[in-house]
């Protein structure tokens, strides 16, 4: 749901510019602390099971919810006017990531052209495996991702590589995950500037604001200083 600053201005819904203005630092940082209410499933337990809090993980499930929700909050802020198709980018979201269940994730920056090879047999695999009605769908929506053909895609992508962002944020135990992979702020930003910073400006605010919060508390690896180099 909008924000009620941002949906009507004398009636009429306000333009992005203005919309821009309404985030400000502060206001980015409510609106994100407001998400992590329902980021928290991500962290409870069915069946009375528990997961060490001391080790931060994330399960692709886990991830893929809040893919989902990060969109139902962002495409009334990016698409206003519904010009693309909500329902494509839920889909998209849903089964972007099911070629990892054979292997699990590989962490972008260690991702080599073999890996990317081995996750496209995965998917035709995965989705053969699946019922026809799923796995031809699934497919299709998979292969749009991967290829950016359609704005759904493009927008699909873009909540992937914020949803991190959250995640590290949300996290108490997130550093020790981003210093075990020597995982640099520069990293951080790099893939999701060119993924976000000029097709979405809301989501590029979080991207701003949540990392500079993070790169303040030193989350982020920092490569040592040698004397003399």
């Amino acid at each position: 749901m909008l924000a009620p600053e941002c949906t009507l201005n004398g009636g009429k819904r306000m333009s992005t510019a203005s919309i821009l203005n309404v985030f400000t630092d502060g206001f980015v940082m409510e609106e994100a602390q407001k998400l992590l209410v329902m980021y928290a499933m991500k962290h409870l337990f069915r069946y009375s099971g528990a997961r060490d809090p001391s080790v931060h993980g994330e399960s692709i499930a886990e991830h893929t919810f809040a893919d989902l929700l990060l969109a139902e909050y962002f495409l009334p802020l990016e698409d206003p006017e519904r010009r693309l198709d909500w329902n494509r980018v839920r889909s998209i979201l849903l089964y972007h990531d099911v070629p990892e269940i054979p292997d699990g994730d590989t962490p972008y920056h260690l991702k080599t052209l073999a890996h990317e090879a081995r996750e496209r047999e995965a998917a035709q695999e995965v989705f053969a495996q699946l019922p026809a009605s799923l796995g031809e769908r699934g497919y299709e929506h998979w292969h749009d991702y991967e290829m950016r053909r359609s704005p759904e895609a493009h927008f699909a992508y873009a909540v992937d590589k914020l949803e991190p962002v959250f995640e590290l944020f949300s996290n108490e135990t997130s550093a020790s995950s981003m210093w075990r992979l020597h995982f640099t702020y520069e990293q951080h930003m790099g893939r999701k500037r060119n993924a976000i910073h000029e097709r979405y400006p809301i989501m590029w605010r979080f991207v701003e604001v949540l990392s500079e919060d993070m790169r303040r508390r030193g989350v982020f690896w920092e490569p040592p200083i040698i004397d003399g180099a």
